[in-house]
């Protein structure tokens, strides 16, 4: 009884039929599907077919809790076929689609036709121009729909739903999992869905170091330094640009040798198959997505279980911003996927600094409230130590730690670091990462550029005895103007005191967070819609609604020097985009990055189904002045950030360290190294703030555009940067 097994023999035979079909077929002129299916074997395509949906659909409804669009399905499909073929060319094991062609017709010149029919199925530009991923992926998703069948029963199935609102309407068209499909996938083991794995899996060698745009990663599977594919105009760009420090920063980050967490992974394991409540499957409307996700990757820990170290190659956006390339789990996953990895190699714990800053990590990953002191954090590990050494030693219980911790599955990893060092002592070998995180991290850049001392010492970019917590500044702002409504008998009063009861820094916390990014009023009220503490209260989302609004009014008057910023940038590039131009400009670690958002041009292909509609981009379009406009603060921010880590892991890897597990604004390696670490990284953001960045970014607007006047930026405050080197919570 294997639905794996049965429907992938179904679907590959529906794919031979098909294949058949066209060899014999009379037709002069080929499907648009028809040159990539016959270029790769039946059972190549119904297995990747197969394995592209059951990912997508996993990942999609655990981002969005959503099925994903057809669309987006067909186009992921098409892509991975596309690589496996490259691979067979690479290998000299490919399908020779002329010789196939050949059978179709036997004029004279039938083997010189067939020949350069047969080379456009490996011309880039052909394949990117005529869709040829979309052909195809909508034409196997066709035949999975028909053909993946599992004891009678379908697989797959398409659903509709509708996006937007007045005129603008769109109906929208998902792939999602059948019922039988999902009760089939949550009684299996990890060992028996180890067969879906992304096509993109960690490696057991090091990675090709990247020396070029197209140059590096998977040995022989095509990868690109960029995530997604960028315009010409930041293709050229960028292949003029010295990129010497990107690849030398990336190629450090993939060559970090990590190994499975042997502890957590069998402690996860134990856990999904006795369906312990360990894994944030409490909510209902998430429960599906979060269940094929979690099923998948304690299939694909299965495989690395048994390997003694793994790499990750890894990407950058098109602001610069580093990602592992593997998904599930990764050293930039949740909290459950980040704890089933650590370090290959160990260092000695050491007699103090390595147990003080493990102490700390602990505690952080603990710590869901207010933010205290290292003294503080130290103390509580300490009077809870009996406690952290017992959930170590037996964790599958019902435990306070499991709904008290912040990311109890990195807690857990922590508690077993904990526990071996009080068994080994301080020689101990440690491999966990540990991570020093920034505090409220876009704030602290935007503070850093304005010279704003209210900001800063709301992000610790100054130095004091205790942490502060901008989070808790934006609650504490938010209470007191709800308890002017509460008091009155306005139309808010009541959800104010409602509010009142339950406002903490959590609530605050997200829009805070994403206000530098250009969040939206709309999007903190979604966001809060979805907290369980709103959703308990009478007419929940009157009340949401009035503390997003809240939110958006009082998160500016903390940080009074980064709204100003913030409002600066989006003027410059709101009178940019009207020219219809993009922006461009030079980050501190030397990536040039395009800030160009244009108009997508709409093509709608018949494809083997029904048309679809295809976003392609356009150098020639015109400027989307709003998204420029929304998107600037957060470009310009994320890719100083980036810039800041890789002249960090540069830094650190001139001084010896070859280990790092690093997120955008939270940067890990071993216990003992977290000191140089502490150092380097405030030495560098020193460094890139002792510049004029708003001066420098404004000079090479008007170099770039120099009939265009632009204003000047805001008077910066007198916030001294040199501060920040002995700020103890500024990462902490």
């Amino acid at each position: 009884r294997n639905l794996i097994g049965i429907s992938w023999r179904s679907l590959a035979d529906a794919i031979r039929t098909a294949q058949d079909s066209l060899k014999v077929s009379k037709n002069a002129k080929l499907p648009a599907w028809g040159l990539p299916l016959l270029s790769l074997g039946h059972e190549q395509l119904a297995l990747i077919t197969l394995g592209a949906l059951f990912n997508t659909i996993a990942e999609s409804e655990f981002e969005t809790l959503l099925p994903p669009r057809r669309t987006r399905v067909a186009y992921d499909i098409g892509q991975r076929c596309r690589i496996e073929r490259l691979f067979d060319l690479a290998k000299q094991r490919e399908v020779n689609v002329a010789e196939i062609l050949l059978s179709r017709n036997r004029t004279p010149s039938a083997a010189k036709r067939a020949a350069e029919l047969a080379a456009r199925v490996d011309d880039e530009d052909d394949w990117a121009n005529n869709f040829r991923a979309y052909h195809l992926g909508e034409k196997l998703i066709s035949l999975a729909l028909q053909h993946a069948i599992f004891e009678g029963q379908p697989i797959f199935e398409e659903k509709q739903d509708q996006e937007g609102s007045g005129k603008s309407i769109k109906k929208m068209h998902r792939i999602a999992l059948t019922e039988a499909a999902e009760t089939w996938i949550g009684e299996q083991t990890p060992e028996a869905l180890d067969l879906f794995n992304p096509i993109h899996v960690p490696m057991i060698v090091e990675p090709r170091p990247w020396t070029s745009l197209s140059e590096g990663g998977y040995l022989v599977t095509p990868l690109k330094l960029f995530k997604r594919q960028t315009g010409k105009r930041a293709q050229q760009r960028l292949e003029k640009a010295d990129l010497s420090a990107v690849y030398a920063a990336v190629n450090a980050l993939q060559n970090t040798p990590f190994r499975m967490n042997q502890a957590i992974y069998r402690f996860q394991r134990d856990a999904w198959i006795a369906g312990r409540p360990f894994f944030g499957l409490e909510r209902e409307d998430q429960r599906k997505g979060l269940e094929k996700t979690m099923a998948f990757r304690v299939g694909q820990a299965v495989r690395l279980s048994v390997e003694e170290k793994f790499y990750f190659p890894w990407q950058v956006d098109h602001r610069g911003r580093a990602y592992p390339v593997p998904q599930l789990m990764n050293p930039q996953s949740d909290h459950i996927g980040r704890a089933l990895i650590e370090f290959a190699d160990g260092k000695p714990l050491g007699n103090n600094r390595g147990v003080y800053w493990l102490a700390i990590h602990l505690a952080n990953c603990y710590w869901k409230k207010k933010k205290v002191s290292f003294k503080t954090r130290r103390a509580w590990v300490q009077q809870n130590e009996a406690e952290i050494l017992d959930f170590a030693a037996d964790p599958l219980r019902i435990h306070r730690f499991w709904t008290e911790a912040d990311q109890p599955w990195l807690f857990l990893a922590a508690c077993l670091e904990w526990k071996r060092y009080k068994e080994e002592g301080p020689g101990m070998l440690s491999h966990l990462p540990i991570s020093m995180d920034g505090s409220c991290n876009g704030y602290q850049h935007l503070s850093a550029m304005g010279r704003d001392p209210i900001g800063g010492r709301a992000t610790n970019l100054m130095t004091f005895d205790d942490p502060e917590d901008i989070y808790q500044w934006v609650s504490d702002r938010v209470c007191r103007r709800m308890e002017v409504d509460a008091a009155g008998a306005g139309p808010n009063a009541e959800a104010a005191r409602q509010l009142l009861a339950i406002m903490d820094r959590e609530l605050a916390k997200n829009a805070t967070m994403t206000t530098p990014y250009g969040v939206t009023l709309r999007t903190i009220y979604k966001a809060l819609c979805e907290k369980g503490a709103i959703r308990a209260l009478k007419d929940s989302e009157k009340c949401a609604m009035y503390l997003a609004k809240l939110l958006v009014e009082c998160i500016p008057e903390v940080a009074l020097e980064a709204g100003r910023i913030m409002e600066w940038l989006r003027e410059v590039a709101g009178i940019i985009a009207k020219a219809n131009r993009g922006m461009m400009w030079t980050t501190p670690i030397g990536f040039v990055v395009l800030h160009e958002n244009r108009k997508p041009k709409e093509v709608r292909l018949a494809t083997a189904d029904h048309t679809i509609l295809v976003h392609q981009q356009d150098d020639k379009q015109k400027i989307d002045v709003r998204k420029q406009v929304d998107g600037i603060v957060a470009h310009l921010v994320h890719s100083t950030d980036a810039a800041h880590m890789m002249r960090t892991i540069l830094r650190l890897h001139a001084e010896g360290l070859r280990h790092f597990a690093m997120v955008h604004d939270s940067y890990g390696v071993h216990a003992c190294d977290v000191d140089l670490l502490n150092r380097v990284l405030r030495e560098e953001f020193v460094r890139i703030y002792a510049e004029p960045v708003l001066q420098n970014f404004l000079h090479q607007q008007r170099k770039t555009h120099p009939g265009i006047s632009l204003p000047d930026p805001p008077q910066t405050g007198d916030l001294d940067i040199q501060q920040v080197l002995s700020s103890p919570y500024f990462f902490a």
